[in-house]
């Protein structure tokens, strides 16, 4: 089984030794139809010339003005490029009066002619024997339009003396002929006299038979018994092509004749070899391994055990892997297991520490409030209200991290509305005039920002009430607002109306002291802007993630 796993190493050469042939002659091929374009170029370019030409003075209307106008501009634009030879204006009734050498001519009995007008498009056409020049030239005909009708056509000469085929480099790599032709299968040009072209083309076909496939190469015989490659490009929109002929052995077309050798054989122990392959691989080692990976699947899913049962024939190997795997999944079983059961502990206990903490804060606030009634003083009374606030601030706080299941982190928006309702509530101010202002968004922190900025947010509308008073239009208000954008940047801004200050009270100037130390702990920027009728305070922090202290680990 072994010995006849490596016969594919064979199969992959012949492979790759007909990919490369393959490769080999696609570049070949396009090298020939690049090649044969670049010798055509120059002739490509003077016939779009003349077509572009033609256009133009179609779309100009020359043929509407008078006759000595028309041949003076046609005769000013054989003059300016010495490429073309004669420029002339055929009405529909073939009869030309206009052109740059200043003859008539009667066009309406010759083959080029009717075609041109009967399909309405441009016609590339040769005349070996001009009826001007008597020299062999290449006619260009653009029709020219009456709306959607062919009013006539625009004819252009070119003179074969005056085009040339850049073919040097290409000649001595092989190449024999440049031929254009066009649809009809007239040839246009030829590196050699046109009378002996016909030799070098491919026997028992005609031009237009090799039209319709777009740039392609193909080997045959010449008319002389000479192997050819040929390359057929189309060279000017479907008007206009290129047939290079190409010496068959020659460097460059060797790679396109080409063949490979017989590949059934090989293929066919391929295909054993690689059916033995995969048998021995999936027997031995595959269908153990999707096993094991299944196992592994499950248990990542929902936690299932592995069974005891073993698959016959299983490596050592594999087998081992198994055995460890199982006793992995016992260890993870078990770990997790002690790991929750830690977990569900520590819940507890802070749950407990955190509503043993809560109560004695109320301990603390109800001894306070017991302290207020007996105060005589309203300073005294008004400087313990004070403490009792911060003490069930710090009491909320711990009642919601009792409450909460979202690991420790607390909706200081929550938190914040609730502070805001209690101090009203205990200012007696449910029934005032007061117009308040709240747009507070759930915030979640974790405690170490979360306490801060709750006594932070107390005292803020401690002051916020103290100070209330009426602005410029009379009212009294208080805005309140804490917005967090992409959980990240969050600010909270406290503004009042400025007014007369609470009777028989000192400002002591704590609640301003404490709103400072309260934003450091915070990580906060603080901003004040006090006008005559309003003080607003700004608080901008970030939101810190929790991160245990060393002495934890």
């Amino acid at each position: 089984m072994l010995s006849l796993a490596l016969l594919p190493i064979g199969l992959i050469a012949v492979i790759q030794t007909k990919q490369v042939a393959d490769s080999s002659r696609r570049n070949a091929e396009l090298l020939l139809l690049t090649r044969t374009e670049r010798a055509a170029s120059d002739i490509r370019y003077t016939i779009e010339q003349a077509r572009g030409a033609a256009r133009f003075l179609g779309a100009s209307n020359i043929h509407q003005d008078t006759i000595e106008e028309c041949e003076q501009s046609l005769r000013n634009f054989v003059n300016s490029d010495p490429r073309f030879s004669f420029v002339g204006v055929l009405p529909r009734s073939g009869d030309m009066k206009c052109s740059s050498s200043g003859a008539e001519f009667d066009f309406k009995n010759t083959p080029s002619f009717q075609q041109a007008m009967s399909e309405g498009k441009s016609v590339v056409g040769i005349n070996q024997s001009a009826p001007f020049s008597g020299k062999s030239v290449i006619i260009v005909s653009e029709p020219y339009f009456d709306g959607r009708e062919v009013e006539g056509l625009i004819s252009v000469s070119i003179p074969h003396e005056r085009l040339s085929v850049n073919a040097s480099d290409e000649a001595a790599d092989g190449l024999v002929n440049v031929i254009t032709f066009n649809t009809k299968g007239d040839i246009l040009t030829s590196i050699g006299p046109l009378d002996v072209a016909s030799l070098d083309l491919p026997q028992n076909t005609k031009l237009p038979e090799l039209l319709g496939q777009g740039a392609y190469s193909f080997s045959a015989v010449d008319a002389q018994n000479y192997e050819r490659i040929y390359a057929v490009i189309p060279i000017v929109d479907q008007t206009v092509y290129t047939l290079g002929v190409w010496d068959a052995n020659a460097a460059t077309a060797r790679p396109l004749l080409s063949r490979m050798p017989a590949w059934i054989f090989p293929v066919i122990m391929w295909v054993v070899s690689l059916g033995v392959a995969l048998s021995t691989v999936n027997r031995l080692v595959v269908r153990h391994v999707r096993r094991l990976g299944r196992e592994m699947s499950a248990f990542a899913r929902n936690r299932t055990v592995p069974s005891e049962h073993r698959a016959t024939m299983m490596p050592a190997e594999i087998e081992q892997i198994e055995d460890d795997f199982r006793d992995m999944s016992a260890v993870i079983l078990r770990d997790e297991a002690e790991l929750e059961n830690s977990l569900r502990d520590k819940n507890v206990l802070l749950k407990e520490i955190h509503h043993r903490v809560k109560n004695n804060l109320q301990l603390i606030s109800s001894i306070i409030s017991m302290q207020i009634r007996k105060a005589r003083n309203a300073e005294t009374r008004y400087v313990l209200g004070r403490v009792q606030d911060r003490v069930l601030s710090l009491a909320t706080i711990h009642r919601d991290l009792y409450q909460t299941s979202d690991a420790g982190r607390i909706n200081v928006g929550a938190l914040i509305t609730e502070i805001v309702e209690k101090s009203l509530e205990i200012a007696k101010l449910d029934d005032s005039k007061i117009e308040l202002d709240v747009d507070i968004q759930d915030v979640f922190l974790y405690p170490d920002q979360a306490v801060p900025l709750s006594l932070m947010a107390s005292e803020a509308v401690t002051n916020a009430l103290k100070h209330v008073g009426a602005g410029l239009n009379g009212r009294e208000w208080i805005r309140i607002s804490l917005t967090c954008a992409e959980c990240r940047d969050c600010k909270m801004i406290m503004e009042n109306s400025i007014g007369a200050p609470m009777p028989d009270v000192e400002s002591t100037g704590l609640g301003a002291q404490l709103i400072r130390t309260f934003a450091m702990q915070l990580g906060g920027q603080i901003d004040v802007e006090e006008t005559d009728n309003s003080y607003k305070l700004t608080v901008e922090f970030q939101v810190v993630e929790f991160t245990s202290d060393a002495v934890d680990y």
